[in-house]
């Protein structure tokens, strides 16, 4: 991951037609311009690899954008005219992303880095698609280390996970997806990913009913290995959100 220094913190915007963006200055080149100004035909015309594909969301890989930086770029669609006027009203899932994701930063949880956000607009003030760009991350996910790891190992990685959900839980942030491949193990670190459905909330008890659904959807990662689901009720028990 590209080291964080303050001038990596300088956002700047762009407004282009129907466009507007956002991007991080630590990441402006030509290239990401050309990009923030016409992302869907920047994919199609690079032919960028694409991980996920589905009715409300597209996520593709390019590795060329920033020299020696390979990016993700997120893009959620909009269902229909009602979900474009709701979104009207509301932040986008891409800058709902965008937003938590710098706020993360600043806590000092570790995640994928945000590069930029674009929104569309279809008319005045009507929100269309929009587009998340982060860098990429390697690293496996928790689901899949916590498969074949040892005791000693899996005690370990469950730990880094839970104690990552509770600094989250106790600052009122709720993820809003808790399953297992949206944590990666990175530089011994556990990455947080998915921030779409994050919400930051008032206070505790607003907060509560999320968290309680986080939780639960924690625990159901591990319904088919008695051993990994006692391990996480057993991390989770200390922080009192089990």
């Amino acid at each position: 991951m590209t080291p964080i220094t303050p001038l990596a913190y300088t956002v700047k915007s762009l407004k282009l037609r129907n466009l507007k963006a956002q991007y991080r200055n630590h990441y402006s080149t030509p290239k990401l311009l050309k990009f923030l100004a016409a992302p869907d035909f920047y994919v199609m015309e690079k032919n960028c690899e694409t991980i996920k594909k589905d009715r409300t969301t597209m996520v593709t890989v390019e590795r060329h954008l920033i020299k020696k930086c390979p990016i993700v770029i997120k893009r959620f669609n909009t269902k229909n005219a009602w979900h474009a006027l709701r979104r009207t009203i509301r932040q986008s899932r891409a800058e709902n992303c965008w937003l938590q994701a710098i706020n993360l930063e600043r806590l000092g949880i570790a995640i994928a880095p945000p590069v930029a956000f674009i929104q569309e607009y279809l008319g005045p003030g009507l929100k269309g698609c929009s587009w998340y760009i982060s860098e990429f991350v390697d690293g496996p996910s928790c689901l899949d280390q916590l498969q074949g790891g040892s005791l000693g190992e899996n005690d370990e990685v469950m730990e880094q996970i839970v104690k990552t959900l509770n600094f989250l839980w106790k600052n009122y942030i709720s993820h809003g997806d808790t399953k297992g491949s949206n944590f990666l193990l990175a530089e011994s670190r556990a990455i947080v990913l998915d921030l779409d459905g994050m919400k930051q909330h008032r206070n505790a008890k607003d907060a509560e009913p999320f968290i309680h659904k986080d939780v639960e959807r924690f625990l159901r990662n591990w319904h088919s290995n008695p051993h990994l689901f006692e391990l996480a009720q057993k991390k989770l028990r200390p922080t009192g959100f089990s």
